[in-house]
């Protein structure tokens, strides 16, 4: 019992590649070897490959077995014992990696690959009602939201988080924003004086138009005094705070680059 759990424990760290070809090795050994040791049980291939499947993941329907001494031992040690164990440990690692996966998502540390997604800075109850607003008027385009909560919002087959400060160039190129669409960069609500809150959007959208020059910018102001400050940076939206933002700036968004 002993051998076997340090046995088990051993397979189970090894790494998703190495049990993965391990498995397929398995199963392809098997079904060429139960035909060579019992052939008049196993007339073809695909019957061996279905009583090794049918094994090694537990059914074990009796359609198909081994009579012979041979068969039985080979299926005894290496499938029952071998076998069985081995698939177990695929199973498992594949379910670590998908719940892996699903947990680096949610922490917002997968990169994004899509394109002519939109890009929308800081998730507030503004990037909220724009996200929305972004679904209902286009059922193809994906958003991508940058944040630096500990977890996604919401998230879906359309909606994706990256962690991280939006002015550094790993996190926009996280997101992708050089294949983005649009860049939506609301005010941040969590800073209390408005100059500072212009001066991390004035910040972001130098760094947006650094990695993404032809990017579709639009950027939430607080202080009208303060667009002065942008006239360097390429912004090809501006709005001003108001209860309507998040709407103003997606419409802005597909009556501007259609």
């Amino acid at each position: 019992m002993i051998i076997l759990r340090r046995l088990y424990l051993q397979v189970t760290s090894l790494s998703w590649l190495v049990l993965t070809i391990s498995t397929i090795v398995l199963i392809a050994f098997s079904t060429f070897m139960m035909p060579a040791i019992e052939p008049s049980t196993f007339t073809s291939y695909a019957d061996a490959l279905w009583f090794t499947m049918t094994t090694i993941l537990t059914v074990g329907y009796g359609d198909l077995y081994p009579v012979t001494l041979g068969g039985r031992v080979f299926t005894v040690l290496f499938l029952y014992i071998v076998g069985i164990g081995l698939f177990a440990s695929f199973i498992g690692k594949a379910i670590e990696s998908l719940s892996l996966h699903r947990r680096m998502k949610e922490r917002g540390e997968l990169m994004y690959k899509g394109r002519n997604h939109i890009v929308i800075i800081d998730w507030s109850y503004k990037a909220e009602n724009a996200i929305a607003e972004i679904l209902k008027q286009d059922p193809q385009t994906e958003v991508v939201v940058i944040d630096r909560l500990e977890k996604a919002k919401e998230l879906n087959s359309r909606i994706h988080y990256v962690r991280g400060n939006a002015t550094h160039e790993d996190v926009l190129r996280q997101a992708n924003v050089e294949q983005a669409k649009a860049v939506l960069i609301f005010a941040d609500d969590r800073i209390e004086d408005q100059m500072l809150t212009d001066g991390k959007s004035l910040l972001i959208a130098t760094a947006v138009e650094r990695m993404s020059p032809g990017v579709y910018t639009t950027v939430e102001v607080e202080r009208e005094e303060h667009l002065p400050n942008f006239s360097h940076v390429k912004v090809d939206k501006f709005i001003m705070s108001n209860g309507t933002i998040a709407k103003m700036a997606v419409n802005s968004i597909f009556t501007e680059t259609v």
